[in-house]
């Protein structure tokens, strides 16, 4: 029988960017991508305008024009002027990193950074989190600045990463605890994932994304969930975490079920982005 770990996932793939997009003239307007780093070369700009040009495609998006501007380092994509840019940002600028990260519980958290840590006291804690919560606490954006400059002169902890997760209804920031191996390496990464795809649920309103792991993986993956019953599981994207469901059974057949209620966006994004190659280059919409 087929394991089934069922995820409740908020697939933030957008942000507003209507001064983003720049119209242009017939009916059409362009979005311009600036690519992030040093090693921005016409082969990086190339591969990447590929990459985005296959996700687009796979999200069922042909209408659009790719074109490289390599003495500036830019991308810039022509769409019909119809198009909602805010629905497909993630596939145009996301690397399409994934991994899947063991968590630390309330009591671990508590003794890997003691009750008087400067960080605990700079955030805000809720005083219903359950055992299993991974939250070290949650952050107005001001207050996540000053957290952020102490994470990055305090001393790390071995085997465990602090990451953020994605903006919560209630306009904060969560910071969560996630457990390492002796590289800091997580439990499952993109390249133990063997493929994406869409699956139907018990009807059309009710689809499911479904991540099947690569053979080597699959063991990896049963012990984990067996050693972390009633225990959360992390989902990062781009080293941010998007979401982290409490395991309730073991799955040993490597096919991860992802539910939730999707927008029909959020389903086409998933595959999209990650059954093309991860971008070699950061990028940013120009505003």
């Amino acid at each position: 029988m087929k394991s089934i770990l069922y995820l409740i996932i908020s697939i933030f793939i957008s942000i507003t960017l209507t001064s983003s997009a720049q119209k242009a003239p017939g009916g059409t307007k362009s979005v311009i991508l600036q690519s992030i780093g040093n090693n921005v070369g016409s082969v990086s700009l190339n591969q990447s305008a590929g990459i985005i040009s296959a996700r687009l495609k796979l999200s069922d998006i042909n209408s659009f024009e790719v074109k490289v501007l390599q003495d500036k380092g830019q991308i810039k994509i022509i769409f019909p002027d119809k198009t909602d840019i805010s629905e497909i940002e993630g596939l145009l600028t996301s690397k399409g990193e994934l991994a899947f990260y063991e968590t630390y519980t309330q009591s671990e958290i508590t003794d890997l950074l003691k009750p008087d840590n400067q960080l605990i006291k700079l955030l805000n804690h809720d005083q219903e989190q359950i055992s299993s919560d991974p939250r070290v606490g949650c952050s107005s954006t001001e207050n996540r600045k000053k957290a952020d400059e102490y994470l990055q002169s305090a001393i790390p902890v071995s085997n465990c990463k602090l990451l953020w997760g994605i903006e919560s209804k209630k306009s904060e920031y969560c910071l969560f605890a996630l457990k390492t191996n002796k590289e800091g390496n997580p439990l499952i990464e993109r390249s133990d994932v063997e493929s994406v795809k869409i699956i139907n649920g018990k009807d059309s309103q009710d689809p499911k994304i479904q991540i099947k792991l690569k053979p080597a993986a699959i063991s990896v993956f049963a012990d984990a969930t067996k050693s972390n019953l009633n225990k959360a599981i992390a989902i990062v994207i781009d080293n941010h975490v998007y979401s982290c469901p409490v395991v309730r059974n073991v799955i040993e057949g490597g096919e991860i079920e992802v539910t939730g209620k999707f927008t029909v966006k959020e389903v086409n994004y998933f595959p999209a982005l990650f059954n093309s190659e991860q971008l070699p280059l950061g990028f940013k919409l120009l505003k």
